[in-house]
Order: C-alpha cells, then sequence, then structure tokens
C-alpha cells in the first residue's frame, strides 16, 4: 500500500479535509475548487483507463495548489472496481485518523455517484464526518450553487442549456459517453465540443 494513506500531515501540518475524487465520474469538473485548498487539505484523484486525462490547464491548478495531491490508478475489468478502492482506503484514512487521536477532520467523496450514501452511513455510526459532493467547489465556495459548474463559465449557456449539460453528466459514465450525449442533445457539433472541452478543463 502506498505510504500517502498512512499521512495524516501535509509537512508539518495535519490533514483537516480529505477530498476522495471518483475521476471517472466527475472528470475535471469535480476538481473546480482547487485552487482554494489549503495546506490542511489532501486531494487524491481516483483514476482509471476510461477517464485518465487532465488538460495542461487542470495540471497547472494541481501543481500551484497547496493542498497535498495524490493520484491512484485502478484496475479495471472488474465492475465499480473504482468505488470499491476508494471505499476501502477512505476505510483506512479514517481508521487511521481515529487511531491517532485527530479530532474535527472531515472527508469528502467528491462524485454523482449516490450509491456511497451506504458508505457514508456506516462510517457516521463511529463519528466520522463524511459527506459527498459533486465538486470541491461546493465545499471551498459554498455561497455559490452547486448546480452551477463553474467550468461552463463563459460559455453564454442558457438556464435551459445549463439543465441539459448536467443531465448528461448525471448521466454518462465516461468521456465517450457524455461526448456522445452532448452531441445528441444539442445536435450542434461546434456548440457541444465546446461543452465538452470546457468540462475536460
Amino acid at each position: 500500500m502506498s505510504m500517502m494513506f498512512s499521512e495524516i500531515k501535509n509537512g508539518k501540518t495535519y490533514i483537516k479535509r480529505f477530498f476522495l475524487v471518483d475521476y471517472e465520474n466527475v472528470q475535471s469538473y469535480g476538481l473546480a475548487g482547487l485552487e482554494k485548498l489549503r495546506e490542511s487539505d489532501a486531494v487524491t484523484v481516483y483514476f482509471s483507463d476510461h477517464a485518465d486525462t487532465l488538460s495542461f490547464e487542470m495540471h497547472i491548478k494541481l501543481n500551484d495548489c497547496r493542498a497535498r495531491t495524490d493520484f491512484q490508478k485502478v484496475g479495471t475489468g472488474v465492475k465499480n472496481a473504482l468505488d470499491f478502492q476508494l471505499s476501502s482506503q477512505l476505510g483506512y484514512m479514517i481508521n487511521q485518523n481515529i487511531v491517532a487521536g485527530n479530532k474535527g477532520v472531515k472527508y469528502y467523496i467528491v462524485s454523482k455517484d449516490h450509491g456511497f450514501s451506504c458508505l457514508c452511513d456506516f462510517w457516521r455510526q463511529f463519528g466520522a464526518d463524511l459527506e459527498i459532493v459533486k465538486s470541491i467547489a461546493a465545499v471551498v465556495d459554498p455561497s455559490g450553487s452547486e448546480s452551477e459548474n463553474p467550468l461552463l463559465s463563459g460559455l453564454g449557456l442558457s438556464e435551459s442549456e445549463e439543465r441539459v449539460v448536467e443531465e448528461c453528466l448525471k448521466t454518462s459514465g465516461s468521456g465517450s459517453e457524455l461526448h456522445n450525449a452532448l452531441q445528441r442533445k444539442f445536435r450542434d457539433s461546434k456548440k457541444a465540443g465546446e461543452i465538452y472541452k470546457a468540462l475536460k478543463g
């Protein structure tokens, strides 16, 4: 097991917020808000062969952000492999903090997969502060609406078009599925391409 999962510090700073990103599910949208993270935050991005690309812009944001960042590649071939690994490593991190006596630690699963709700219910029995969010921005910028996609700003979409995009995001399990869904819904390859590019970050 990687040493990162036994570390509960970022340098000399104790980690107070852990963000576990289901990248297959949220893509770059889930990483929006990276620039507002602190040294006391940690981000682990779980990805697979189905979702393993980042734009140069997102790479720069990851490198520049003050939080500790890690990447964990998940093997494919087994249904829900990413979900199982994320859940297992989350439990390990929670246990590490309980054993160390660390108080006030929060855990966020960044995903639109509501299947994680049973995991939240389980760990809350042991006092863990655990929540499912659609993006990091939903935590670090609570004044904004979680339904508003920060990656779509500047595209001039109407409210109805943004709702269509959100629906495509919810029903797409991979980047190719999202691209195809946008092409079907908008029937305008140029606009669909712009939206897809924005969502990929």
